[in-house]
């Protein structure tokens, strides 16, 4: 199967989410070459990444009333995307590889002529309407142009200023690559030449830059637990569990997801013992694999289901909570999700992350910490839950100043007026939020 087809196929089916595993199962089905790989994933990014972009660059060319089978829809923004954004791809080649797809379906032939007129007239405009919306002072267009879904920018109104939301949009225009956690920095760097694999030293404990995104299996000493791929800001985040906790005593993470942040902190922390909860029967499985991996498993304990409900084997001296959100800060990177979020859904996820932090102050000791976090930009979902939750618990207080933490790095930014942020300014950071709160 072709790069190409592929990524109509994908788009046409997943619906936006999970494309990414998607296409891996696609692939290996069909037995698809390396170059096709890549060329369906670029298309599947760009066209989630700035997906209200493309419709709106499509909709200029296509009468208002006209009602078109979703394949052909889809097809228009892949090839609206891919002219925009694709690199060394010949805009002929994209465009006769699109109606060659569409041929293959009976019902959708006669769009075809419909097709390739929308799509060379946006090869002829695009870029310089693309300009305009740029340059444009309306907060819609920027949105449009950063990939935000124009339902939440009232959020975003109410989080940032105007000149805030102007620089983290463009923000979201960065390039997103992988960064590499690992503690034999010297050995996995070894690794890395052999394999001429570019990377790039950082300023972040741990952390390894690459040049690229690249696939966890795909790097020398991941099956030995060698590296993990994580985001800078995860692994910023999750460090600070070690610079408050009481050694030996038992840390809780009430959503361990896949067991990133549960890994670093058990390899970070060798005498440190780990709960992990997760609702998830699947990224369950995931974590323990993880764990496994990383050969911390021995140090930790997993259970599957609902951390409103379970019960710890014993009370946590430290209660990590990376609760779920919106994804806002990682939208850029992983763009599959915010396309099925409406404000319905943004309402459920902050009332759990209320719930899920009255739970994690209840749970800890007298003295011990809660570390609240989320991968979101949005005040909604940060300093309004916690300023709710230290309401509710007077015996409770935030612990305003960090080690390590420069508000004179445009990397970080103080909460309004609890917390603090990790900017996506650069590549290798996505938008994270992070609270820490002590128990008195």
């Amino acid at each position: 199967m072709r790069g190409i087809e592929a990524a109509l196929k994908i788009l046409n089916e997943s619906k936006g989410a999970f494309a990414s595993e998607a296409l891996r199962k696609l692939a290996d089905r069909e037995k698809m070459k390396t170059q096709d790989i890549s060329l369906a994933s670029s298309l599947i990014y760009i066209v989630m990444r700035r997906r209200e972009l493309w419709e709106k660059l499509t909709g200029t060319f296509i009468r208002a009333k006209e009602k078109l089978p979703v394949q052909v829809y889809t097809a228009m923004l892949t090839g609206a995307g891919g002219l925009m954004e694709l690199r060394r791809f010949s805009e002929g080649v994209l465009i006769n590889g699109i109606v060659e797809t569409l041929k293959r379906s009976k019902e959708n032939q006669k769009y075809i002529s419909l097709v390739n007129a929308v799509l060379r007239k946006i090869n002829e405009n695009g870029a310089d309407m693309i300009a305009d919306l740029k340059k444009s002072p309306s907060l819609d267009d920027r949105a449009l142009c950063a990939g935000v879904p124009l339902w939440c920018l009232s959020a975003w109104i109410k989080s940032w200023s105007r000149a805030e939301i102007n620089e983290i949009f463009d923000m979201f225009s960065l390039p997103s690559y992988s960064a590499v956690r690992t503690q034999e920095s010297e050995k996995f760097l070894k690794l890395l030449e052999e394999k001429n694999i570019r990377f790039f030293k950082s300023d972040i404990s741990q952390a390894v830059r690459l040049s690229e995104s690249v696939l966890p299996v795909n790097l020398p000493g991941f099956d030995e637990g060698l590296c993990s791929v994580q985001s800078e800001s995860s692994i910023i985040a999750a460090s600070l569990v070690k610079k408050f906790y009481r050694e030996k005593n038992l840390i809780l993470d009430m959503c361990s997801g896949r067991g990133v942040k549960a890994g670093q902190i058990l390899q970070e922390n060798e005498s440190s013992r780990l709960e992990c909860w997760e609702l998830s029967e699947k990224r369950s499985k995931s974590a323990e694999k993880e764990l496994e991996r990383l050969h911390v498993k021995d140090r930790a304990k997993l259970k599957t289901g609902d951390a409103l409900v379970i019960t710890p084997d014993e009370q946590p001296s430290f209660v990590m909570l990376d609760a779920p959100c919106s994804g806002s800060g990682t939208w850029n990177r992983k763009p599959e999700s915010k396309w099925q979020l409406n404000w319905k859904k943004f309402d459920a996820i902050t009332d759990t992350q209320k719930k899920l932090l009255n739970r994690a102050l209840n749970l800890v000791k007298s003295g011990g910490h809660v570390l609240y976090i989320t991968c979101s930009l949005l005040r909604q979902e940060n300093e309004n839950v916690v300023a709710e939750a230290l309401t509710a618990h007077p015996e409770c207080a935030e612990i305003s100043r960090m080690a390590d933490i420069d508000f004179n790095n445009p990397a970080f930014k103080k909460g309004k007026p609890y917390g603090f942020y990790i900017m996506p300014c650069n590549s290798w950071l996505d938008g994270f939020y992070c609270s820490l709160i002590m128990k008195k």
